[in-house]
């Protein structure tokens, strides 16, 4: 009888311990994963040059009462505010005539509407017509 308590209790030892070695590898269930939306468009071509796309979002981050934070012009990006949450939004341009933009939160926690990008987009669709000249 002893000899079957310490087999037993070595067993379950032994079995016990590798659970807990194995502890930090568990793979997190389905419910835990968040994954990005797919149907949110995060980057869109537009037929515009790169400044005018640009000063079209910052139209449009006005448009919507959304507060800027930053903007650098140099490398065509801007980090606003919206909805108590940061986002940077970066320009670049294709080619001669076609450029893109690129909306993604700033603390790449992609749990929010996916109005805002919408907004933007239609925005920036609607009045890409419009072409802002410097003046003198």
């Amino acid at each position: 009888m002893r000899y079957l308590l310490t087999v037993l209790v070595l067993f379950s030892l032994i079995f016990g311990v590798q659970n807990f070695a194995f502890a930090e590898n568990i793979i997190p269930s389905a419910s835990v994963v968040k994954s990005v939306p797919s149907s949110l468009d995060f980057a869109k071509t537009y037929k515009t040059t790169s400044e005018n796309l640009l000063y079209l979002l910052l139209a449009a981050i006005n448009e919507y009462n959304y507060s800027i934070e930053e903007i650098q012009f140099k490398t065509g990006s801007v980090l606003f505010k919206a909805y108590s949450k940061e986002f940077i939004a970066s320009v670049s341009s294709k080619d001669g005539y076609n450029s893109f933009i690129k909306i993604i939160p700033a603390d790449n926690n992609y749990n929010f509407s996916p109005s805002l990008l919408q907004k933007l987009h239609n925005y920036i669709e609607l009045n890409n017509t419009i072409s802002f000249q410097k003046v003198l």
